[in-house]
């Protein structure tokens, strides 16, 4: 009778269900996406557009907001108090420019309560302690990090935690596996007798997709990455609206795990209509638009301090 009690005990109660399944949306920090996309645990947003577009900007906003904190000796400073993990898979990753939007804000945040102490100078050597950089050099490192990397979440549960995985171009190897070959067969040798080739690019693909759905799940994390594409636009829309294409190149598998999908590119004509940063220097204008029937576009600007909307 003990075991039949036992197995009709409840896993959890209600409010355990309601604590786990209902949440509060992600806030990236990035403006342009956190007024288009409630990001939730399980969301894979996807950052698409040509080089020099703001991508990898991004990431470094989103990663600036996790690590930032939320308050320090009465200054409120807008951040998650969060690990931050970011997987470079382009190796080029600009730690000083995160230094430089972290310090930027920090500076702010006290400028604007008007408080500047030499307790608050740890803010940024603490910030910089919950940012977590792996850089990866082939698709077999990647899929090696996403394997290590649920140790590694699960020590940092007692430190904060983490809830926004970034990846810096997830195309960054697609054309070396999409040049694996099976090799020519000895002299001799058969060619159904040879090892098949198993690091191809749709297993490649299929594996990190499997692997962040299992990272995602268990772990309840939202992921972030970019990918290098070229885009095409054109104002030959209805009313003068901007077309844009994306053609997906990826297998099959990765597209399936991808929930939401942003389109960026670059306004080199575009005028200065917000401030211009603190060191005089020309803030960089950039167009952004979810891949969604007819989704407005929306313009933003790269400043010393970051990400800032365009004001119309």
């Amino acid at each position: 009778m003990a075991e039949y009690a036992s197995f009709l005990e409840p896993d959890e109660t209600a409010y355990d269900l309601f604590a786990r399944i209902v949440v509060d949306p992600l806030r990236t920090g990035i403006p342009f996406l956190d007024q288009a996309i409630f990001l939730r645990p399980g969301h894979v947003v996807e950052l698409v557009g040509p080089s020099g577009c703001g991508k990898s900007e991004t990431l470094i906003q989103a990663a600036a907001s996790c690590i930032l904190p939320k308050e320090v000796n009465g200054v409120l400073y807008g951040g998650r108090e969060e690990n931050s993990l970011l997987l470079d898979l382009d190796s080029k990753f600009d730690t000083l420019r995160l230094i430089q939007v972290l310090d930027a804000r920090i500076q702010a945040a006290q400028q604007a309560q008007q408080r500047h102490s030499l307790q608050d100078s740890h803010v940024l050597e603490d910030c910089l302690h919950r940012f977590h950089l792996m850089q990866c050099h082939s698709s077999f490192q990647l899929l090696a990090a996403l394997k290590v990397m649920k140790p590694v979440l699960t020590s940092l549960q007692n430190k904060g935690g983490a809830s926004l995985l970034l990846i810096d171009n997830v195309a960054a190897f697609f054309w070396l596996d999409k040049a694996i070959r099976s090799t020519a067969p000895a002299p001799g040798q058969s060619r159904h007798n040879m090892p098949e080739t198993t690091l191809t690019l749709r297993s490649v693909h299929a594996a990190i997709a499997a692997e962040l759905q299992a990272i995602m799940q268990h772990h309840r994390l939202a992921v972030l990455t970019t990918k290098h594409a070229v885009l095409s636009a054109s104002n030959q829309g209805a009313g003068g609206a901007v077309l844009w294409t994306h053609r997906e190149f990826l297998p099959q598998a990765w597209h399936d795990i991808v929930t939401h999908r942003m389109m960026l590119r670059c306004i080199p004509g575009l005028p200065h209509r917000a401030r211009v940063p603190t060191s005089q220097q020309q803030p960089y204008h950039f167009q952004t638009k979810m891949d969604e029937g007819n989704s407005g576009v929306s313009n933003f600007m790269i400043t010393n301090g970051g990400i800032e909307m365009c004001q119309s």
